[in-house]
């Protein structure tokens, strides 16, 4: 049945938004079929590409530098960096003010659970959206208010009083 609906759901967002351009292009997806096609195909592949990577990769390890955070940190654009790097920062914040390291851990646990909640939540909110748009029903006010400047205000408000909510959230 989760087959079915995560199916169903899939043809559903690449008919409203589409992945390969648009609302839901893949970065990631796109980045790895552009390595992988050359390969199934029998094309030439950018061998030297590949291995400035792999020397690339090395020198960061050598510096004890994850090679796979910083590989995506350079490839994901920087509108989803940003809250990644908050996310990071809340969470060092919250699981290092306590003295106590099995206090500071179930800190981490708890911020896991309730971010993983926020995804969730964001994601069946992106389901739901879908399925309006592709019923025909879009609120026409909508586009008028992403062009107001006062439409980032309230974005930014909303992001700090959720980051407030995430530290409080987590310390109790």
């Amino acid at each position: 049945m989760s087959a079915a609906t995560v199916g169903g759901v899939m043809m559903l967002l690449n008919e409203t938004y589409g992945f390969a351009s648009g609302s839901l292009a893949a970065p990631q997806a796109n980045a790895m079929a552009a390595v992988i096609d050359p390969l199934m195909n029998g094309v030439g592949a950018p061998w030297v590409l590949y291995a400035i990577g792999a020397v690339i990769a090395i020198v960061l390890t050598y510096f004890k530098i994850p090679a796979l955070a910083f590989a995506l940190g350079m490839f994901i654009p920087l509108e989803l960096n940003v809250p990644l790097l908050v996310g990071g920062a809340i969470n060092w914040y919250v699981t290092s003010r306590s003295k106590d390291a099995k206090v500071n851990a179930e800190r981490g646990e708890k911020g896991t659970l309730i971010a993983s909640g926020f995804i969730a939540g964001g994601a069946l909110m992106g389901v739901v959206s879908a399925l309006l748009k592709f019923g025909g029903i879009e609120a026409s006010i909508a586009d008028s208010w992403w062009v107001n400047p006062m439409s980032e205000v309230c974005s930014l408000i909303a992001y700090i009083c959720l980051i407030g909510f995430f530290i409080r959230a987590t310390k109790k």
